[in-house]
């Protein structure tokens, strides 16, 4: 059996940690955008702030090989998210076995939780803590401890990604209409602590306001278009939970504006370069996203009017996860839809699960996409290995050194095998070898090819095709989120430089 590799960025955060000094959280540098091969004297314009690079480095000191480093990092927020998300599901449920079942074999959160070293199952626990905290504190907020607990949760999300700020809103919109602002004080001081006291440090130690660095400096880091997002989060959400069950009586009335959604974002976003062939397949994918969407504000409305506090905590929270991806992400990727997922579980079960045929279809659907996840699971792990297993083909054929491209764990690889980093400056007959699936941008058409390595797979599923026009991590990588292929899961080519 092959070793584990790092998944998407995995290996971008075992190399920042490395570098990472605990109290100069920014003091660190790679080949990245908008750096490319130049470098600037700090990182301080990455996006996001630095508590998960501390975490990895924490966690990462305590001397673990990396893929160990992998596992220590992510089972304390995976443990507490599945913590969290039981409070939430205790609390607004009448049905928690099939709420617990529904969310947990959705395709997002079952990859998410495999990814220990990524930001996102940080960031969708912190949240999920947050929620949970403020639903036990009670109306009228006399559970002190709870409101502490999901405040300081809250400002740790918010240090962990800026868009987990997405909740502000959601939550004080549901403070408001149900009369708990002023008894929700606590949890708002709290969450004010962490966050204020992170980002002064961070003045005092680089004399600059991070956020303010990140978003007026948000153009120089290559960004897909509004149209693209909306389309993307459509195709993906999906991937979070399925829509079956708005089949039922009382719900199929929803299809109708999902449709009318659907349409309007799809000729909105459509890239010019989509096969004609995709854009049926693509416009289910976008529907289905599309009725979640219309679903959840439907909720929040119907929460809203009747005065439901949890159906409009739901709503809201949905909501503004996924409006958050839209406004303040740079492209839609699945992970960044995972705090959405729970809310939207919960939504399907509390107004369907006592319809005719309800239960049934979402049992269904959590069969369907729990068998979903696994086979993603494997593309998944197929694909990056692949990338693996080029690397060393390369440096077995090729010799010590030369010139890569390429992310993930091709890059991780070609680093640990030694070779250079290609950014843009190569001497005349080198080589330079580049994925094709997975590599950040198109070479000079005057280099010569060389060679040629592949690898195949007995799984046609694919997640990253660029051939295919398969993305799952990004619109901006191909705009299906999966896709079938027979061609080679990962291919790479060497060129020399002329």
């Amino acid at each position: 059996m092959a070793a584990p590799v790092p998944v998407l960025d995995e290996e971008s955060y075992l190399a920042i940690s490395a570098q990472l000094d605990l109290l100069r959280p920014y003091h660190w540098w790679r080949p990245w955008p908008p750096w490319d091969g130049s470098a600037e004297p700090d990182a301080f314009v990455y996006a996001h702030p630095p508590l998960f690079l501390q975490w990895v480095a924490l966690c990462r000191g305590l001397g673990f090989g990396e893929m160990i480093t992998r596992i220590v990092a992510a089972l304390p927020m995976a443990g507490m998210f599945g913590w969290a998300a039981a409070r939430v599901i205790q609390r607004t449920s009448s049905r928690p076995p099939l709420a617990a079942a529904l969310w947990l074999s959705a395709p997002i959160v079952l990859l998410c939780l495999q990814r220990g070293l990524m930001p996102d199952l940080m960031v969708a626990a912190l949240g999920t803590v947050a929620i949970a905290g403020w639903l036990t504190a009670g109306e009228d907020g006399a559970h002190w401890g709870w409101q502490i607990l999901g405040g300081l949760a809250l400002g740790l999300a918010c240090f962990t990604k800026y868009p987990a700020l997405a909740l502000v809103p959601a939550l004080m919109l549901h403070g408001w209409r149900m009369g708990r602002l002023r008894a929700m004080l606590p949890f708002w001081l709290a969450a004010a602590v962490p966050w204020c006291i992170g980002e002064l440090m961070l003045v005092m130690v680089y004399g600059r306001f991070h956020l303010w660095e990140v978003l007026t400096r948000a153009s120089e880091i290559s960004r897909g278009t509004g149209s693209g997002r909306a389309l993307g989060l459509l195709v993906r959400l999906p991937l979070g939970v399925g829509v079956l069950a708005l089949l039922t009586r009382g719900h199929r009335w929803v299809w109708v504006p999902a449709f009318v959604l659907a349409a309007a974002v799809s000729l909105w976003g459509w890239p010019q370069e989509l096969q004609a062939a995709s854009r049926g397949g693509l416009f289910v994918w976008a529907v289905a996203g599309a009725a979640l969407v219309c679903f959840a504000a439907t909720a929040a409305l119907r929460g809203w009017r009747d005065r439901d506090g949890d159906t409009l905590l739901l709503g809201c929270w949905a909501l503004a996860v996924v409006g958050g991806v839209w406004l303040a992400h740079n492209f839609a990727a699945p992970r960044y839809l995972l705090p959405a997922v729970l809310p939207l579980a919960l939504l399907l079960v509390r107004a369907i699960s006592d319809t005719p045929m309800g239960r049934t279809l979402l049992w269904t659907g959590a069969a369907v996409h729990l068998a979903g996840g696994l086979g993603l699971t494997m593309a998944e792990h197929r694909y990056f290995q692949a990338g693996s297993e080029l690397a060393d083909r390369v440096v077995e054929r090729l010799g010590p050194t030369g010139f890569y491209t390429g992310e993930w764990s091709f890059r991780w690889r070609m680093a640990h095998h030694g070779w250079t980093f290609y950014t843009g400056d190569a001497p005349v007959g080198a080589l330079v070898v580049a994925p094709t699936h997975g590599s950040p941008g198109a070479l000079p058409t005057t280099w010569v090819e060389v060679d040629r390595f592949a690898v195949s797979s007995g799984l046609p599923l694919r997640v990253v095709d660029d051939s295919a026009q398969v993305g799952l991590y990004a619109e901006t990588l191909g705009a299906n989120p999966v896709g079938w292929s027979q061609g080679p899961v990962e291919e790479v080519i060497a060129w020399r430089v002329r």
